[in-house]
């Protein structure tokens, strides 16, 4: 047969059990070859490393390598030596993914900006091949971008189509860096993507739960232009801000506990506050703020305690105290707080404190921090590292402080549950802590066994909701796996009855519990908000999870009374006792989810 000529049909291969003509089978692309040294014709670049006869084969193809002669087998078989372009197939009617065609994006680009920078800068490397591209290295694919944290960011995690210019000369080595290793925290601006109790969710793959959680009805709510000019949102930009180099003298992170006290600065050794101030600073953090997360015990919780046992946990707190009673020193305090936590994270260091230090970094966050998901969810796992979650007995040879550091161990990790699963009722999330533990299984009476066997409102408190959680999630679950089997066998004013009858006997004993352990108002007032508030939620998200038949005058009117009670709680109650601003973000949350739930069932 001569060059040019067709096959003939007896000539087809058979590739499996199907007849097909050589010239539609393809392979994965290869680098191309170098030409010889001494040859004197130019590399000829081909879409192809063989020819169709070779590749039907599955062969090397020998003997074209200069793409100009035929090789040995189509020779020998006196047929067309043919390269042909792979063409990696698709299904008829099949669509790219979104990877794909960004990828191809990329290689179109990349391909018109090299032959453009090519001419200009004759001593670039050697260009890829279009059809090699999956070759190419990510960091020349995407530009020179640096390797911060800036890079998972929405703006940068998949490129829009419309790309900047990409940097693709040969890139020179980085200088080494002098910035001090706190400018390689990432800010909250950077970390666009972490999640937290009010942060983004346009990633969110369920959206059609929008109007059920907290914080995503909150985030949707402060969409409509009324809302935006009374919360006054601001877009911040992306920082691209770069952790600093490197270099060889680097040396990597153990997993070690903190070292020398010397070593790591906090806000008295650093020149930002006295020891005066910090036992003063301590005072008011008692007063006005640990009411609200009621995580510290004064006895064993002093400021010359915390700064010897762990730097961080005693800036956080200095940080926190500082917002609100010394804010000259705020932003001092709160830079060197990021920046040990930081080195908290890189060097391992694992301690109930460093738990309680990520856990107090999310209470009194700025607006535009978004790291709370992301935070507690560290704390959560690093306690169970460290074995909090065991249930252990109290010994007749232990010690006072013994005694008072195994309470802190358990009182750490019943508040962990608590706002892991009140970060999961918010944001819609699933919790990370179970319930079946020793630990929370005992924890109806756990606020019964005090050290000096006088019982703490705090500790009360902290069991109430533990048990006040684990109501919310039942009836949760409830209504969520009815949602997602699609029955409609689910009586939903039963399931309301019960969940409402449940919290009204959670109220009639832990209130009962509190004036046994003499209680003030601001802790009945605190227990009867959460309370209201789980109801609120619960009622409304089984109004919202049912279909029309199943909306109950019942239902809306516990909705209502419910958010109006909490309301006037934060209004009157709150405010009488000067405690409204020394809420942490939680309360925020909880009094506009109030709010707008109450314009929903009025409206």
């Amino acid at each position: 047969m001569k060059a040019g000529e067709q096959l003939p049909s007896s000539a087809l291969l058979y590739h499996g059990r199907r007849k097909t003509p050589v010239s539609i089978f393809s392979s994965f692309l290869l680098p191309p070859t170098r030409s010889p040294p001494h040859s004197s014709k130019p590399q000829v670049i081909r879409g192809a490393r063989a020819c169709t006869v070779c590749r039907a084969a599955k062969m090397k193809c020998v003997g074209a390598e200069n793409g100009q002669t035929q090789c040995q087998r189509c020779k020998r078989a006196n047929v067309e030596c043919v390269f042909e372009k792979h063409r990696r197939g698709r299904k008829p009617g099949s669509k790219l993914s979104e990877a794909s065609k960004m990828l191809r994006r990329l290689e179109k680009d990349l391909n018109s900006a090299k032959l453009k920078t090519q001419p200009a800068d004759p001593g670039m490397p050697t260009s890829y091949p279009a059809s090699e591209s999956h070759n190419i290295p990510q960091d020349v694919i995407y530009g020179t971008l640096p390797q911060s944290d800036s890079a998972y960011s929405s703006a940068s995690h998949f490129p829009p189509p419309d790309l900047p210019p990409l940097n693709l000369p040969a890139r020179p080595s980085a200088p080494p860096s002098t910035a001090p290793p706190s400018t390689a925290y990432p800010t909250s601006a950077t970390s666009s993507h972490t999640m937290s109790v009010v942060d983004d969710d346009d990633d969110d793959p369920d959206k059609s739960d929008t109007h059920l959680f907290p914080a995503k009805l909150i985030k949707q709510t402060q969409r409509n232009s009324f809302f935006r000019i009374i919360l006054n949102t601001e877009e911040t930009p992306v920082s691209t801000s770069s952790p600093p180099n490197r270099g060889s003298s680097y040396t990597p992170p153990q997993s070690k506990p903190p070292p020398a006290k010397p070593t790591i600065p906090d806000p008295i050794s650093s020149g930002l506050i006295t020891e005066a101030d910090a036992s003063l600073l301590f005072d008011a953090l008692y007063l006005r703020l640990n009411p609200f997360i009621n995580i510290f015990d004064p006895q064993l919780h002093t400021h010359t305690y915390v700064r010897n046992r762990c730097p961080l946990l005693f800036s956080t707190l200095i940080m926190a105290a500082a917002k609100f009673f010394k804010p000259e020193v705020f932003k001092q305090c709160q830079k060197l707080a990021n920046d040990l936590a930081f080195r908290a994270f890189q060097e391992s260091w694992k301690s109930v404190e460093v738990v309680q230090a990520f856990a107090c970094l999310t209470y009194w966050r700025e607006p535009e921090d978004n790291r709370t998901w992301t935070y507690i969810g560290y704390a959560c796992r690093m306690a169970v590292e460290l074995g909090l979650n065991r249930y252990t007995k109290s010994s007749q040879t232990e010690t006072t402080l013994q005694k008072l550091e195994r309470r802190n161990r358990e009182r750490t990790y019943l508040i962990l549950f608590v706002h892991d699963r009140s970060l999961s009722t918010q944001t819609g999330r699933h919790w990370m802590l179970p319930e079946n533990d020793e630990l929370i299984e005992n924890s109806g009476v756990w606020h019964r066994h005090a050290v000096d066997d006088k019982i703490r409102p705090e500790d009360v408190i902290i069991a109430a909701f533990v048990e006040l959680r684990c109501i919310a999630a039942v009836t949760t679950d409830v209504f969520s796996a009815s949602k997602g089997s699609g029955a409609n066998d689910i009586n939903y004013e039963v399931v309301l009855r019960n969940c409402n009858a449940q919290l009204n006997k959670w109220a009639e004993n832990w209130q009962a519990e509190m004036g046994e352990a003499n209680g003030e108002s601001f802790h009945f007032a605190f227990l009867k908000f959460f309370r209201l508030y789980v109801r609120v939620f619960l009622n409304y998200f089984g109004i919202a999870s049912g279909t029309s038949q199943h909306h109950s005058v019942q239902a809306h009117s516990v909705c209502y009374c419910s958010a109006k009670e909490s309301l006037q709680i934060v209004i009157v109650d709150f405010t009488k006792l000067s405690m409204l601003r020394y809420g942490q973000e939680t309360i925020t949350v909880m009094t506009a989810y109030a709010a707008i739930i109450l314009l929903k069932v009025i409206c």
